[in-house]
């Protein structure tokens, strides 16, 4: 049996131009983004609670009586989640957040990340996508990726914590989702020895574990995942246009 984890949606921030809607609450077909994401959640036989992160347009588009609980946004996406956790009871240990703007994201790509993640004990878990998943599934998609020795990755748009550490981990997390997409800023972060083995092709994801977990402080976990939708999020308008086209809508 799956264990149940709260999730936390980061639904806030502006839209991809300036003066543009709420991201999640760009339309796509006669759906708003955050709508694909929330059903995907819903579905989930891991997932238990739902909490809904953003302005209060959020709040208006949701029924009340749909059972989500609410929060305002924090000044940073994790502090969004600090602000979302705060609104659950503490009957769970485990709290994934999760971005509004992955569209494509399924059950079962949600279904498969949690069982992962338990598979080895850690007390937090960051899924990766190899390149040639993505590709084979969004040819033509712009991502981020880093290169190691066990392959090219890039990151994905979940994080499975334990409650209890997210405190005490907040500003270096910050600083690692500030350089989430700058692979080399990121590798120059956690020590010269691990930038000269990424720049010679030799950093492992086991390496880079251990590493993270001691500036952390605790114990993180690497996830592969054969689910390349959780790593397909909006930043930009050609994201949008790519989203559109591949969902038919």
């Amino acid at each position: 049996m799956m264990d149940k984890v709260d999730a936390v949606v980061l639904a806030g921030g502006g839209g991809i131009e300036e003066g543009a809607p709420v991201k999640a609450l760009l339309p796509i077909g006669s759906r708003v983004m955050v709508d694909y994401v929330v059903e995907a959640l819903k579905n989930s036989r891991g997932i238990e609670r739902i909490v809904l992160v953003g302005p209060d347009e959020l709040r208006s588009h949701y029924d009340q009586t749909a059972g989500f609980l609410f929060a305002e946004q924090g000044s940073t996406p994790l502090r969004s989640f600090a602000e979302g956790v705060g609104v659950l009871d503490t009957s769970n240990t485990w709290v994934m957040a999760c971005t509004g703007d992955i569209p494509f994201l399924t059950t079962a790509a949600v279904d498969d990340f949690i069982s992962k993640c338990f598979e080895r004990e850690a007390d937090f878990y960051y899924p990766i996508v190899k390149k040639e998943t993505v590709e084979s599934r969004f040819p033509g998609v712009k991502r981020t990726y880093a290169s190691l020795r066990d392959g090219t990755f890039t990151g994905g748009n979940l994080l499975l914590v334990r409650r209890e550490i997210i405190s005490r981990c907040l500003s270096i997390a910050e600083e690692f989702v500030r350089l989430r997409k700058k692979p080399v800023a990121l590798a120059r972060l956690v020590g010269l020895g691990i930038l000269w083995s990424y720049f010679f092709g030799q950093l492992t994801v086991p390496v880079a574990e251990r590493r993270v977990s001691e500036l952390v402080g605790v114990r993180g976990r690497a996830v592969i995942s054969d689910y390349p939708e959780i790593g397909v999020d909006m930043d930009k308008a050609s994201d949008l246009e790519l989203i559109q086209e591949l969902s038919g809508e």
